[in-house]
């Protein structure tokens, strides 16, 4: 038996074996005699067929696990004596085995590339001030009074904007059946709504009912609904409009503060230490970038299939929270989407390597105590205890996926305390 294992470039590597006749031979007779002790063959009893007959009836099966096993047995044989750490278990490139001739083939695989990073002490960064302006503390207050916002009824017609409790009654054009909903919520003027039932019930009063049809558009959201016109009947129950607290002293005390003005502080507390926070990330982000850009490196494929289908996953996920079924969306185009993607995603890659690679350099390590500090705080973010988050977490065989990521993080903050900071 020959193994041989060639360079292709810094991140893949094949490997190429080649096994002799007389020992894929061995490997053929010993599954043979496996599959005698219990393959049922017509005419003989189980564990009676002789090996002879049991080749030639599994030929293709017998031949088929003898290379898989003799690739298995390599390839783990290769991993020990050789200190390989494949990002993914190989493929096969390349395969001969024809009788009477040794078996040949390839396996390709991928590792990390070896890197030994320079200058990643007293690099020079800026990093943005956290200024805040009133206008973003005023912004920031009618959020605050958006939450207490009130419902008042409203004396006369309902105008955009107003919100009206309602019974509907309709009728589906094509259908039978009448349909009815009772205190329905609807917005006067709603941008998401079709823009004829607003315009019949603009004007309207309390205890009024107008009839009227609704034309819907062909690509209308509701299939339900598309293409066809409804012929609607609406009691107008209430009519209300939403007010904000007045900003004083009495609305400060409503929510916990002394007076407006430190309600003000606490607000503009907050903007700074978010502004602050965004901006470090930002300076990171370029520190690291920066320190990459001096040491190009190849990156993995394997890891940027890995971090575009998790790229995939997120954008899914905030679309389904959207109320937006992307099994159902005609042209969604994957392809372009993950060509766009693919830059971010290898430079994400790139961060995780030389992160990994300044923590090892560093000799950085993560504590059991910072291992139960992070699930503390995911813990305190959700409705989940600590001990729930480790096991599960241990549970999906995640732990060093958790501990890594800490890894990370402290490897990012070292290259960001031994920074050049310069604040503009």
């Amino acid at each position: 038996m020959t193994v041989e294992i060639t360079q292709v470039n810094s991140c893949r590597k094949n490997l190429s074996g080649e096994i002799s006749t007389e020992d894929f031979e061995k490997e053929i007779e010993k599954i043979a005699r496996e599959y005698s002790r219990t393959a049922k063959v017509p005419g003989f009893r189980p564990g009676k067929t002789p090996t002879g007959i049991i080749r030639r009836r599994f030929e293709k099966e017998i031949q088929d696990e003898a290379s898989q096993r003799i690739m298995d047995r390599v390839w783990q044989e290769a991993i020990d004596a050789n200190n390989l750490k494949p990002l993914n278990q190989p493929e096969v490139k390349e395969f001969e085995n024809r009788p009477g001739t040794p078996f040949k083939f390839t396996l390709t695989f991928e590792e990390i590339p070896p890197l030994e990073v320079k200058d990643y002490t007293g690099v020079e960064i800026k990093q943005d001030s956290a200024e805040i302006k009133d206008e973003d503390v005023a912004q920031a207050i009618d959020q605050v009074r958006e939450q207490y916002a009130q419902f008042v009824p409203v004396e006369g017609e309902a105008r955009d904007g107003h919100y009206l409790l309602a019974d509907i009654d309709g009728l589906t054009e094509g259908e039978n059946t009448p349909f009815s909903d009772q205190d329905v919520t609807f917005i006067v003027g709603n941008s998401q709504s079709v823009a004829e039932f607003s315009e019949n019930l603009r004007g309207a009063k309390v205890d009024e009912t107008r009839s009227f049809e609704v034309s819907y558009p062909d690509d209308y959201q509701s299939k339900k609904l598309a293409g066809k016109k409804v012929a609607y009947t609406v009691l107008v129950k209430e009519i209300k409009e939403r007010q904000l607290p007045e900003l004083n002293d009495d609305f400060a005390k409503d929510i916990g503060f002394d007076d407006i003005e430190a309600f003000r502080a606490k607000m503009r507390g907050d903007l700074v230490t978010q502004a602050g926070n965004i901006a470090e990330k930002k300076a990171r982000e370029e520190l690291l970038d920066a320190i990459i850009e001096r040491q190009p490196i190849d990156v993995p494929e394997s890891l940027v299939t890995e971090e575009l289908g998790e790229c995939a996953r997120r954008m899914v996920n905030n679309l389904a929270y959207q109320g937006f079924d992307v099994k159902q969306a005609a042209g969604f185009d994957w392809k372009k989407i993950y060509d766009e993607q693919r830059p971010h995603a290898e430079q994400s890659v790139r961060r995780m390597i030389f992160l990994d690679a300044i923590a090892r350099q560093e000799n950085l390590e993560v504590s059991e105590d910072e291992v139960s500090a992070e699930l503390d705080k995911l813990a305190s973010q959700s409705r989940k205890s600590a001990e729930v988050w480790r096991a599960e977490f241990e549970k999906a065989n995640r732990m060093d996926e958790l501990k890594q990521g800490l890894l990370q993080d402290k490897a990012l903050d070292f290259i960001y305390r031994s920074a050049n900071i310069r604040m503009e």
